[in-house]
């Protein structure tokens, strides 16, 4: 078996994939086509994408899109099999999909001459990605929530491609050897961001030192680690807000903030809200 394929959830629209590849060199897939309009979130590894007319080099901190319809092949590179997460939406949502987004996005949902697009992943997407992760493996789980939150999820990767042109690629030398530090690295924050996380401790979690951590995490996520893990402590507090009735300061060191004054501040600064006045507009 070349790879693990395990359904994680399904609703009537679409459901959520665990594709988990056992390739471990680097040979050229047999054409493959694809029937439903895929989101996915490259969790470790790295390969190329190709459909007719375009390839992508695909890894930690990308999303790929790509429409149902078209043949495409891969090639993992460099004995990194990937562990991917795929958000397969039905044909029929995909046209409501372009009917909702054609304003933004239209450019690629509505052009049969681009099949697939590569866009660079934020710790928001990322976070969300997170939480819905953690939602399929609750059971018995809350369907309406795990919709929604796939649904928020959707509409933000809609709102980057309106606004976003494809990522540059990085440096040959980061893809062979240095992929798995920025896989290390987000991992370690996603599961750590309430603790009061230094460079040293990540740097040491992946195994290179200080002074390369921070040029290596920057050059795959276009973001420093400081910005990457107070954009993920932000987006927990907003989500505590919105869904729970727990008083802002605990919610403020929830999220690893030790001043209620810095993490109004950070939240004020971030949504444009105090963290009191942003539940209320909640309600």
């Amino acid at each position: 078996m070349i790879a693990d394929v395990h359904i994680l959830y399904q609703s009537d629209i679409f459901r959520i994939v665990d594709y988990k590849c056992h390739c471990d060199i680097c040979s050229l897939s047999s054409p493959e086509y694809n029937d439903s309009f895929c989101m996915s979130f490259i969790r470790k590894g790295f390969f190329e994408y190709r459909t007719f007319k375009k390839g992508h080099e695909v890894h930690v901190g990308r999303v790929l899109l790509s429409k149902p319809g078209y043949e495409h092949v891969t090639k993992h590179l460099d004995g990194q099999p990937d562990i991917t997460t795929v958000f397969e939406f039905k044909p029929s949502f995909f046209i409501e999909v372009c009917d909702h987004y054609k304003k933004n996005a239209g450019w690629f949902l509505c052009n049969n001459d681009i099949h697939s697009v590569l866009l660079s992943s934020t710790p928001e997407l990322e976070y969300l990605h997170s939480v819905i992760l953690q939602k399929t493996h609750i059971q018995p789980g809350s369907h309406l929530e795990t919709d929604e939150l796939v649904m928020e999820l959707l509409g933000k990767v809609m709102c980057i491609l309106g606004n976003e042109q494809e990522p540059a690629g990085i440096q040959s030398t980061i893809i062979r050897h240095h992929l798995v530090t920025g896989e290390a690295a987000k991992e370690y924050i996603m599961d750590h961001f309430s603790g009061n996380i230094s460079l040293q401790q990540l740097a040491k979690h992946c195994h290179v030192s200080p002074f390369h951590f921070s040029r290596i995490f920057k050059s795959i996520f276009q973001l420093s680690p400081h910005q990457y893990l107070a954009t993920i402590r932000l987006n927990h507090a907003k989500m505590l807000l919105e869904t729970t009735d727990k008083p802002v300061t605990d919610i403020a060191f929830n999220c690893g903030y030790n001043s209620i004054e810095h993490f109004a501040t950070a939240f004020r600064h971030r949504f444009k809200k105090s963290p009191s006045g942003f539940r209320i507009r909640q309600f």
